[in-house]
């Protein structure tokens, strides 16, 4: 009943934490980048983690510092995973006075650079690209999230432990792209490590030829790494065939796309496999499911639109807001650190302040690593009944508690 009160009170001080001055005080705008109209889902959840952290900091009594206190604003840019969009949307951020940007990702390789000039921090919560971060040619940009370096070196691991040589299949989206190049390096090992890799528009909702293509190459496994839809698209055009070959994807597997496009079919879920950072930590789910807790009463479980066998409305776990939430804790704690939010002094406190993040995971960065989430924090996941959990036959993965993921939690 403590939690449940706590929780109430932050609902309420998270549906004041929009575009409206807080009372008293100074303000710090903490713009959030993001994916409102396409992968909506994603977009909602990072907005709502930064919402939360921010509303907990506010609700705290502010930032206070010897100078005054800074209360926490929350406004949000919607990219619609439009790389030019994103870039003006950073524009816009940066004129309307915001101290740090969270971002989903797309657009940040050009992003960057005028966010530096202004002094404004980014810290990328979605894409894991190797090329996005680079502490000493982009110092003003961090991450919290696995990289897909970090998961393309654990599927090559995991399939060449369990005798599974991959076809695969890559949009051409910023997230498809990334994971190619990692995927490339990962398996790089050697030359009949793949049984080929084909690329498809992120925008085809019929990949039957390329599945077909890939099915020709005789591999023992498909591994798809594109957005929400091109896995859909790809699951949809083996699974109609009769095709059961074993499905393996990226993070975004778990996007309420996959499993609503797919819900006249719920057996094509079964079985389809995903790489992802590991949501509870080594001192055990307790921290998460607090946090979970927060959420679900700061805004209702995330809904995904399909129920499991029994009936039940399955929901989604709030991944990305967690690392969001984690990224504006760091923040509060690099302006006390810098003693304002003067953007140089900033960005250089982000380097030496750390946090215990949502999940009970340390959250730091330093001036030569600003990567929030360690490669070894992959973990595997497979789909039962609309439901995933961690699979059985990789030691990380078998460690790990199961997660509510049905109605109540």
């Amino acid at each position: 009943m403590k939690l449940a009160g706590a929780a109430l009170g932050l609902a309420l001080a998270v549906s004041a934490c929009g575009g409206h001055q807080p009372a008293g005080g100074r303000v710090a705008l903490i713009a959030v980048n993001a994916p409102f109209s396409r992968q909506s889902a994603l977009g909602e959840q990072i907005a709502r983690g930064v919402s939360l952290a921010a509303a907990q900091i506010n609700a705290a009594g502010g930032i206070r510092l010897a100078g005054g206190t800074y209360r926490l604003r929350v406004k949000r840019y919607d990219n619609g995973l439009s790389a030019g969009t994103a870039v003006a949307n950073v524009r816009h951020a940066i004129a309307d006075g915001a101290v740090a940007i969270v971002d989903e990702g797309t657009g940040a390789e050009a992003s960057w650079r005028e966010a530096n000039a202004a002094g404004v921090p980014i810290c990328i919560v979605h894409q894991g690209a190797a090329n996005l971060v680079d502490p000493r040619t982009r110092p003003n940009v961090f991450r919290i999230v696995p990289t897909d370096h970090g998961i393309a070196l654990r599927f090559a691991e995991y399939l060449a432990r369990i005798h599974v040589k991959p076809a695969i299949l890559y949009d051409d989206s910023a997230y498809g792209l990334g994971g190619r190049d990692a995927l490339d390096d990962a398996f790089s090992y050697s030359s009949k490590a793949i049984a080929a890799k084909i690329a498809v528009s992120a925008d085809a909702s019929d990949l039957s030829a390329p599945v077909l293509r890939a099915r020709r190459a005789n591999p023992t496994a498909l591994l798809v790494w594109g957005g929400p839809a091109t896995i859909a698209a790809a699951v949809r055009a083996a699974r109609v065939t009769g095709w059961a070959v074993p499905i393996y994807a990226p993070p975004d597997a778990a996007d309420p796309v996959v499993r609503e496009e797919l819900s006249e079919h719920p057996d094509w879920v079964d079985g389809l496999t995903f790489a992802d950072g590991r949501l509870t930590a080594e001192v055990g789910p307790g921290p998460f499911e607090t946090y979970l807790a927060m959420y679900d009463t700061a805004f209702g479980a995330d809904r995904i639109g399909v129920k499991n066998a029994a009936g039940q409305p399955v929901s989604a776990l709030p991944e990305y807001a967690m690392y969001a939430s984690d990224f504006v804790n760091l923040l509060a704690s690099a302006i006390r650190q810098a003693g304002g939010t003067d953007g140089r002094k900033l960005i250089a406190a982000l380097n030496q302040v750390s946090v215990r993040g949502a999940n009970g995971d340390e959250r730091g960065f330093n001036e030569n690593y600003h990567e929030g989430v360690v490669n070894d924090d992959v973990y595997f996941a497979a789909f039962h009944d609309m439901t995933f959990r961690a699979v059985k036959d990789d030691p990380l993965s078998s460690t790990l508690p199961v997660l509510t993921q049905v109605a109540p939690r």
